[in-house]
Formats: structure tokens, C-alpha cells, sequence
């Protein structure tokens, strides 16, 4: 069920993020802002508008995501910068600036002390929230970085890139663990990974149309879920509704009928979405 429209961007929305509780939602696009919604006034029934309309990035804005305290949100874009956030005051608070392309994503750890981005120039940082210093560099990709995620402990970092390959990392050694291929990622912004139930394998998109599932230990694809009608851009596992669902470029967001404990690798299942 559509439950509200909330328009106003005047270019494509490239992310959507929300608080914890939900209590409030941002939206970032390429005509160069950030938008604050409340997330529980909304409703089809009147026009929503937005509690702020941000403008602090020179280009496009690719990535937004709220700090886990609440107060505050990250965005990183075309200007090759990430800038923290006050909710409260909607001030930029400070600027992290290192990267030598553009930021696809930008998040926090779970402690809230760090933020760790991902770059068009093929490397991932890490930044001290407080100083506004870069930590950690990790270069091992070849390709330009499309998405960045930690695991629910903030131990291990998983990222997606145009070398075709996502890559577990342990974050604390700033060192690769293992490499997951076989799917396709060269050419489309921001087709990304994530996590999958109990995070013991990975979920990603792939340019051939397919969902793709890998063993998070073995590195090998123990299912294929699609086709879908052109590139599938990121797929997540919902845990509370048991519940995977993917979007990608035909516009659709599926659904899929996949149980985790059922997974066998002696082979890559395709069951259909709906």
C-alpha cells in the first residue's frame, strides 16, 4: 500500500534513509539537497512538506545516513566530500574531505564514532567523527566503490565495487577476508550488497539481472534468484518479516520465496519473484 508522495526534488532521488524509531526520514538528490520528512504525518491525503531543505554539497548528493544517536546525518556526493550534520540547528557540523571522486556511500558504525565511506576513486575510508581525521584507507578494489555496510556488531565491513567482486573485510585490521564473485558489476551506479539472515551469506545485485547469494565462509553462489528485466541495483533481507526483497532498473521491487535454512550447495536454485 502507497501510503504517501513526498515530492518536491527536481532531479532523481539517489537515497532514502531513517532514524531508528522512524520518527523522521531524508531523502538526497541530484539537484544538489537533502530533504527532512516526518515519518509519522505521513499520509496521501495532504501535500507533505518537508521540516528542512538542506543544500550544503556543490552537485549531486549520493548517500545520506542518520548517526545512531539520532541528532545527526551524514551525506556524501559529487563534490568528493562527506559533511556531518545537526539535526537540531540543520547545520553542517563538519567536513570530511580526502577522497579523490565522488562518495556512492557513506555510514556510520555502530558506536557512532566512525564513519566509513565509499569512493568513485576505488578506495574506502574510514573517519574519526569527532576530529573530522581519516583513520583508515582500504585499497584493495579496482574499481569504483558503489556501497559500503557493517555487519550488526560493526566488526566486519562488507563492500560492493566495479571490479566485479564484494569483499568482506575486518574492519579493526583494515584487511580483506574474502572475495565473493561471479556476478556482474562494471558499469551501473550503485549496485550494492548487504547482509543476509543471521549474516551468514551475502546478498547482492548484479548487472545480468539475477539476485545473487553467496556462502558468507565458503565465497561460493548457493542460489540465483530472477531474472529480473534488466540490472538488479541492491537487495535486502528483512529479519522481523523473514522477508527478501530486491529493486533494480525494470522499476519493480520483488519479493522473493527464500529460506535460508533450505540453502544447498550442491547447486543455485532460481525460484520467481512476485
Amino acid at each position: 500500500e502507497n501510503r504517501a508522495f513526498l515530492s518536491g526534488h527536481t532531479a532523481r532521488v539517489w537515497d532514502v534513509a531513517t532514524t531508528r524509531r522512524g520518527e523522521l526520514m531524508a531523502s538526497c538528490s541530484g539537484d544538489g539537497s537533502v530533504r527532512l520528512w516526518k515519518g509519522p504525518e505521513m499520509n496521501l491525503e495532504s501535500n507533505q512538506t518537508p521540516e528542512a531543505i538542506l543544500k550544503g554539497h556543490e552537485g549531486d548528493v549520493y548517500t545520506v545516513y542518520f548517526h545512531p544517536g539520532g541528532n545527526h546525518f551524514v551525506t556524501g556526493g559529487y563534490d568528493k566530500t562527506l559533511k556531518l550534520y545537526d539535526i537540531r540547528t540543520g547545520q553542517i557540523v563538519r567536513t570530511f574531505e580526502g577522497h579523490n571522486s565522488s562518495v556512492s556511500r557513506a555510514i556510520f558504525n555502530p558506536r557512532g564514532n566512525l564513519i566509513i565511506s565509499g569512493s568513485k576513486d576505488s578506495t574506502i575510508k574510514c573517519w574519526d567523527v569527532l576530529s573530522g581525521l581519516c583513520v583508515k584507507t582500504f585499497s584493495s578494489h579496482l574499481g569504483e566503490v558503489t556501497s559500503v555496510e557493517l555487519n550488526s556488531s560493526g566488526s566486519m565491513l562488507l563492500s560492493s565495487s566495479k571490479d566485479n567482486s564484494n569483499r568482506l573485510w575486518d574492519l579493526a585490521l583494515g584487511k580483506p577476508i574474502r572475495r565473493y564473485k561471479e556476478h556482474q558489476n562494471t558499469s551501473k551506479n550503485f549496485i550494492r550488497s548487504s547482509f543476509g539472515p543471521r549474516e551468514c551469506v551475502i546478498i547482492g545485485g548484479s548487472e545480468d539481472g539475477f539476485v545473487y547469494i553467496w556462502d558468507r565462509d565458503t565465497k561460493s553462489v548457493v542460489q540465483k534468484l530472477g531474472p529480473c528485466d534488466g540490472p538488479v541495483y541492491n537487495a535486502q533481507w528483512n529479519t522481523k518479516k523473514s522477508l527478501l526483497a530486491s529493486c533494480g532498473y525494470d522499476g519493480v521491487v520483488r519479493t522473493w520465496c527464500f529460506n535460508p535454512s533450505q540453502i544447498e550447495s550442491s547447486g543455485p536454485q532460481m525460484p520467481n519473484g512476485s
